[in-house]
C-alpha cells in the first residue's frame, strides 16, 4: 500500500494516499471548520438578511420535516385534555417498564402513527400510551426504518419488546 505524510506541517505521520491528513489533525481542522462556521451563522444571524434566511430556513423545516407539529394537533385544547387523561388513566407509569415519572417526563404517543389514522382515529385513546424520550426517540427512529404497511399492523406487545432490548 503507498502511503506519504500528513499534510498538516511538521507532523511526520504516514497515512494511505487517499487521505490528506493523519486522524489528529483531521479532527483538529474538523473543530476549526465547525467552529468557524458557527461563528459565521451567529454573525450572519445578527444582520436583516441572515434573520430572514433563518426564519425561510425554518419555515421549510417545519413545512416539511416537522409536518405532524406544524399542523397545530399537538397545540390543541382537545390534544391537550387527552393528553392530560392519558397521563392520569395510566398512572404516569411509562408503557414499556412500568417506572413512575413526574408529569412533564412522559411523552403522550401514538402506537399507530398518527400520520397513518383518520381524523377520528387520532384521538382514540386506546391507541395512545406513556413513553419517556429516549424511548419516544427509539420508537421514532424504528418507525422510519418501517413502512406504512408494517406500522398499521404492530401491536404494543411488539413495540414493548422492541424497545426494552
Amino acid at each position: 500500500m503507498r502511503m506519504h505524510r500528513c499534510a498538516e506541517i511538521r507532523c511526520t505521520e504516514l497515512i494511505p494516499m487517499k487521505y490528506d491528513y493523519c486522524q489528529k489533525h483531521y479532527e483538529a481542522r474538523m473543530q476549526r471548520f465547525n467552529q468557524q462556521r458557527l461563528n459565521s451563522q451567529e454573525l450572519s444571524s445578527r444582520t436583516l438578511r441572515g434573520q430572514q434566511k433563518l426564519r425561510e430556513a425554518t419555515q421549510s423545516y417545519d413545512e416539511t420535516t416537522r409536518q405532524e407539529l406544524h399542523d397545530g394537533f399537538y397545540q390543541s385544547k382537545q390534544w391537550e385534555k387527552i393528553a392530560s387523561y392519558v397521563k392520569q388513566r395510566d398512572g404516569y407509569l411509562d408503557g414499556v417498564d412500568g417506572k413512575a415519572w413526574d408529569k412533564g417526563d412522559l411523552i403522550v404517543d401514538h402506537v399507530v402513527p398518527r400520520r397513518l389514522l383518520g381524523r377520528d382515529e387520532q384521538l382514540n385513546t386506546d391507541n395512545l400510551w406513556l413513553l419517556t424520550r429516549s424511548q419516544h426517540n427509539h420508537k421514532t427512529a424504528v418507525e422510519k426504518k418501517l413502512n406504512d404497511n408494517q406500522l398499521k399492523n404492530i401491536s404494543k406487545n411488539w413495540w414493548i419488546k422492541i424497545l426494552k432490548k
